[in-house]
């Protein structure tokens, strides 16, 4: 492992990975030296360095203009990125995904009891049980959020299985930024990772890393600067890490034992499965200008990735708006006869706000003696409506880019009031981003699963078996605009004469699995059947002693 932190050539990718961390934190330090070219390399073409978001002169960037010690420009940051980040992760995971293992085929649906009073059993996956206790937590839900969040500022984060018996009695997710892994990718998919924590003390950087393996974790703890990740020294060196001590397996021990010296620094553990202990969830692919790049080349692209200079301009024209705000503050130019004097020497003059008369001598009503006026107000439009304009055409760009609904990044296209049909067809560019981001993080949740019950198995035991996991279970996302229930009543009634009862159910539940679709359908005869039972059978009026009124109101 070379000491250099990070090795090459991830040094790219996490002088990138700086420039849009500074965009979604709000660092503009960072951002003003990255773009006056005292930030690291960030791009690298035909083998010249390039830094900063776009390639170009970036003496046009307003971040990027030097400004004086001595000289108050008025310089804001919009949290426009941070708000893009935090919508992404909302429309993927504002509500949490429901991870089951779905009914197969040749599964068998027990077969219904004579006795219908018994509630017939549903089929149900041996580890349903245990999966909704591991990923069906609030925990785990606010985790996922974080997940989308890193995802979309970075391009792309890790979700690993973690566990503790002393603060929980299962295995739990832990989302990892794109910047704090160096991963190895086979084939497009992860083949193995290292994962790190950093703890600072003073110049030294602690580091703690992890590197996951098919099967196996191994915690190493180095000690290192700013630029390298330095020596190995022991786990128990820091008191956030000392408890991975107690992982050690027991041939650790016995090493321990028979010669204390021999201990290896380093924790190594089995996991209990086959598989990885960590997924990737791109946010996007590819990074356009690292797709040729090998080991970048699958990494994930973030959603400020390409619109770094539209941001730049944002930040711009709100600050010029904010000058004039400062600027529309009424100035008032004072004459010197209308300054009164301290009274004592060296202590300058001063002017009452609240004085109403005002007196020059020899001088006309109103002028001062040289002719000028005693007081000029100095006023400067505040220009809201170009500035909004500006701005609003800056932030519909974005959203074309990046592939959101205007309405999401809050811009009003005057409509007023809109029918729900409106609002969907309003919110359809967000939903298609939404569930191209959904493909990434439904594989990488339903590996996620698989692993996290085996490891969970060998961690915590538990009884039973937990049946097959040679199928992922399925992920399923909630709809970024809910469909109208109207909507589909009337296309389920256009349906009946032409589809069965059951595809009608299916078009009012969507999400409902088979089994739930059975039931529904056989509820719904079982009410059909009920009710033509209370009708009585119109050929048992044969007359009889009864009158035709008589007959009819008994056919009513």
């Amino acid at each position: 492992m070379a000491d250099t932190w990070p090795p090459e050539p991830f040094d790219i990718a996490f002088a990138r990975f700086k420039e849009l961390d500074a965009w979604w934190a709000g660092d503009t330090q960072t951002l003003s030296e990255i773009y006056s070219g005292r930030g690291p390399q960030t791009h690298i073409v035909n083998g010249r360095s390039f830094r900063g978001g776009v390639l170009g002169t970036l003496s046009k960037w307003w971040w990027g203009q030097p400004v004086e010690v001595d000289e108050q420009r008025m310089k804001m940051h919009l949290p426009l990125a941070a708000d893009l980040c935090t919508l992404s992760s909302d429309l993927l995971f504002g509500e949490a995904p429901q991870v089951l293992f779905r009914k197969p085929d040749s599964a068998e649906t027990p077969a219904a009891d004579a006795d219908e009073s018994k509630t017939v059993t549903k089929w149900r996956h041996q580890a349903q049980d245990r999966l909704d206790a591991i990923i069906g937590t609030d925990e785990a839900h606010a985790e996922m959020l974080l997940l989308g969040e890193y995802a979309a500022a970075l391009g792309g984060s890790y979700f690993a299985v973690a566990w503790d018996p002393t603060v929980s009695d299962h295995v739990f997710p832990k989302a990892y930024a794109a910047d704090c892994a160096i991963p190895t990718f086979r084939y497009g998919r992860l083949a193995s990772v290292r994962l790190w924590s950093e703890y600072r003390d003073g110049n030294e950087v602690f580091r703690l890393v992890e590197t996951h393996e098919p099967g196996t974790i191994e915690y190493a703890l180095y000690r290192g600067t700013e630029k390298t990740l330095g020596a190995l020294v022991p786990i128990s060196s820091r008191p956030e890490t000392a408890h991975y001590e107690q992982l050690r397996n027991e041939s650790d021990l016995a090493v321990a034992i028979a010669n204390p010296g021999a201990l290896p620094l380093s924790v190594r553990i089995g996991t209990g499965s086959d598989r990885l202990a960590v997924v990737y969830m791109p946010n996007a692919r590819p990074v356009r200008d690292w797709r040729k790049l090998g080991p970048l080349a699958n990494l994930g692209r973030s959603d400020l990735d390409g619109i770094q200079d539209l941001l730049d301009k944002v930040d711009q024209v709100w600050s010029s708006l904010m000058r004039d705000v400062d600027n529309g503050q009424g100035r008032l130019i004072i004459g010197e006869d209308a300054l009164e004097l301290s009274g004592k020497p060296g202590e300058g003059a001063k002017f009452d706000t609240y004085r109403q008369v005002f007196t020059a001598v020899g001088a006309a009503l109103g002028k001062s003696a040289d002719g000028s006026a005693l007081v000029d107000q100095v006023q400067f439009d505040i220009r809201v409506q170009e500035h909004l304009e500006t701005f609003e055409g800056l932030l519909r760009r974005i959203a074309s880019t990046i592939g959101y609904s205007e309405s999401h990044l809050g811009i009003d296209d005057g409509r007023g009031a809109m029918t729900a049909t409106e609002v969907t067809a309003d919110l359809s560019d967000s939903e298609r981003t939404r569930d191209k981001k959904a493909l990434y993080a439904r594989a990488a949740l339903s590996k996620w699963a698989l692993v996290a019950l085996e490891i969970d198995k060998a961690v915590f035991g538990g009884d039973g078996d937990l049946g097959d996991l040679t199928v992922a279970p399925d992920v399923v996302f909630a709809p970024v605009s809910q469909a109208d229930p109207e909507k589909l009543t009337r296309i389920a009634a256009l349906q009946e004469g032409i589809a069965s009862l059951k595809e009608r159910v299916r078009t009012m539940r969507p999400d409902w699995d088979e089994d739930d679709l059975d039931a529904e359908v056989k509820a719904i005869q079982d009410e059909k059947s009920a009710a033509a039972a209370l009708i009585p059978d119109p050929g048992t009026f044969d007359g009889g002693d009864q009158s035709d009124d008589e007959i009819d109101q008994a056919k009513q």
